[in-house]
């Protein structure tokens, strides 16, 4: 099995894929291959072309909300029957600062009181902090407390562990990533826990659109509408699910990208396609929307504390 997942090594993608697989495969991860991608685009095109057989990228979290770029290319047209959604992994996010820089007299509890403080000797060699850009956001309150007031240039780049081995290459470069990436690229965890609040990001698994994926009796189906442009749409859709008692786990319009104010909605609700309750509500939306596409029924997450 060969799964495609944002790189390089020591992303929370790669933690998302290890905790599917256990999930999935009873706890084995053997005959595994995982393939490293630079984008979530990048991702998503190794599925279609069949490089791999799995994709794991990050759809929402729960401090940033969704993640635009997997929302985009689930509803892109280039990918009209091209993959679906196939499972579903809850990650908590602990985001740590990491550098390489030699803490000389300081030993680890010394710094930590010292960045407290605002030391500026905590930070003598750092001019640069660097992470993915959500990861920053998660940290506004850090970075602002902590880093901007040291004059620190904050950059975003590709992955969270592309941060992490840039400041393995640079000792004047910090990065904000994972406790994983810290033991990858042999960096020192200066402070712990820098986001500003406790997050957890929700990981979506891709393959292509021939894999199907059996009733588990706790299971969640993920649509993209298009509304018919009149008064009343969105209620009326809405009312589908109402009247049958099915809940909705979210809903979030986005840009079609055809007009200004031209809306898609991604709406998520439990159940599974083959259900007859989910055909039957389908059936109703089908009627009162200019499109619907199922991206997939799977099985919901099952939450895992690490």
């Amino acid at each position: 099995m060969k799964i495609g997942i944002l790189g390089p090594e020591g992303t929370f993608s790669e933690t998302a894929a290890v905790l599917w697989l256990n999930v999935r495969r009873g706890g084995t991860i053997e005959h595994v291959e995982l393939n490293y991608y630079e984008t979530i685009i990048d991702v998503a095109e190794s599925i279609v072309r069949k490089e791999v057989d799995y994709g794991i990228v990050p759809i929402e979290n729960s401090l940033e909300g969704s993640v635009g770029e997997t929302l985009d290319l689930l509803s892109s047209e280039n990918n009209e029957g091209g993959m679906r959604i196939v499972g579903e992994i809850l990650v908590p996010i602990k985001i740590c600062l990491l550098a390489k820089q030699t803490l000389g007299k300081f030993d680890h509890q010394t710094f930590q009181k010292s960045l407290i403080k605002n030391d500026s000797q905590s930070f003598a060699r750092i001019r640069k902090v660097v992470s993915h850009p959500h990861a920053l956001a998660q940290c506004k309150q850090f970075i602002r407390q902590r880093l901007k007031v040291k004059g620190v240039e904050v950059k975003s780049v590709e992955s969270t562990a592309g941060a992490a081995k840039m400041a393995m290459e640079d000792e004047t470069i910090a990065a904000l990533a994972s406790e994983e990436a810290a033991k990858r690229y042999k960096l020192k965890i200066l402070a712990e826990n820098v986001q500003d609040k406790e997050s957890v990001t929700r990981f979506v698994a891709l393959s292509s659109s021939d894999v199907e994926t059996e009733p588990t009796g706790k299971d969640k189906t993920s649509l993209l509408l298009y509304l018919k442009d009149r008064p009343g749409a969105l209620y009326e859709v809405l009312g589908e699910f109402a009247q049958r008692g099915i809940n909705l786990t979210k809903i979030e319009s986005r840009p079609s990208k055809r007009a200004l104010g031209d809306y898609m909605f991604h709406i998520d609700c439990e159940g599974h396609l083959e259900e007859e309750v989910i055909k039957e509500v389908l059936d109703g939306v089908k009627r009162k929307v200019a499109m619907l596409k199922v991206l997939g029924s799977y099985p919901m997450a099952r939450w895992i504390d690490r």
